[in-house]
């Protein structure tokens, strides 16, 4: 199977495309924490990251350590996949930090942040919605998955491969939600084994949510402490999409926040270890 991604990234395009945001895209993203544009990379960079990402998740075995896991089913569980995640895959696959997806990613990010593109770090994950199991993505903060221990600063980058419709599981945010603190999360099931955590939102929030449909190879910039989820893939259809994280590198906070749900995490994964260990 390395061998396939071997051979994918041997006809990696080479591709050009010069994006710049707008100042109504700035606002956009300061008065509503996320905003989208139609265009981030070409259509042929776009094939050839689906071929890659295809290569990818069938290497998952061989995958980058650590890196690969369902968001909504227990760790480790055997069967099929609902929403599958490759974390890090630029640690894998080296050329996809040469690509304009990252480029220009970064770009738009310092834009946004009001910083020079050389000062931020970034790292990618990939995210599948197979067809008609394709499950949801829970209301969130990404901010909330990090280290309580670290002060951030830093936003998302998300790009569908695939048209991203209402039917597929398009991405949709609470406008203004990112200048709220992190809120309490839980986990799916409330079973710290299952990675993906949710915040529950009431129906007045619920009503003021924004779906965010995007043809495959634009982009959705959206700040870390932004509430957003997507729908389940009730389509025919794969829905692939893949994301960057850019960020300053993070500082360390004086005293480390309060995130029971991350110690949950942590303790449930050591006793399964634990538990898993060889008997002497």
């Amino acid at each position: 199977m390395r061998e396939a991604i071997e051979a994918v990234v041997a006809r990696k395009p080479r591709a050009e495309l010069e994006v710049e945001l707008t100042a109504a895209d700035v606002e956009s993203f300061e008065t509503n924490g996320w905003t989208s544009i139609p265009r981030i990379t070409t259509d042929e960079e776009v094939a050839w990251l689906k071929e890659l990402y295809d290569a990818l998740f069938q290497n998952r075995q061989q995958t980058y350590q650590g890196g690969v896991w369902d968001l909504v089913r227990p760790y480790g569980s055997a069967g099929e996949d609902r929403l599958p995640q490759i974390v890090h895959p630029e640690r894998e696959c080296d050329a996809l930090k040469d690509t304009l997806f990252w480029s220009n990613g970064r770009k738009l990010a310092a834009q946004l942040m009001s910083l020079d593109p050389g000062v931020l770090e970034g790292w990618g994950h990939m995210i599948r919605k197979p067809s008609r199991i394709g499950d949801s993505l829970p209301w969130h903060q990404d901010e909330a998955y990090w280290d309580p221990a670290l002060i951030y600063r830093a936003l998302g980058c998300w790009m569908p491969l695939d048209d991203a419709t209402p039917q597929n599981g398009c991405m949709k945010f609470i406008p203004g939600s990112h200048r709220q603190g992190i809120v309490h999360h839980r986990h799916v099931d409330d079973d710290p084994m299952i990675p993906a955590l949710f915040v529950e939102v009431d129906a007045a929030d619920e009503a003021r949510a924004v779906l965010a449909p995007l043809k495959a190879g634009g982009a959705i910039f959206h700040h870390s402490r932004t509430l957003h989820a997507s729908g389940p893939n009730t389509s025919d259809h794969v829905r692939r999409a893949y994301s960057t994280e850019w960020q300053l590198t993070p500082e360390k906070a004086k005293v480390a926040a309060h995130r029971p749900w991350r110690d949950a995490t942590l303790i449930a994964l050591n006793l399964k270890k634990n538990a898993d260990a060889p008997r002497s």
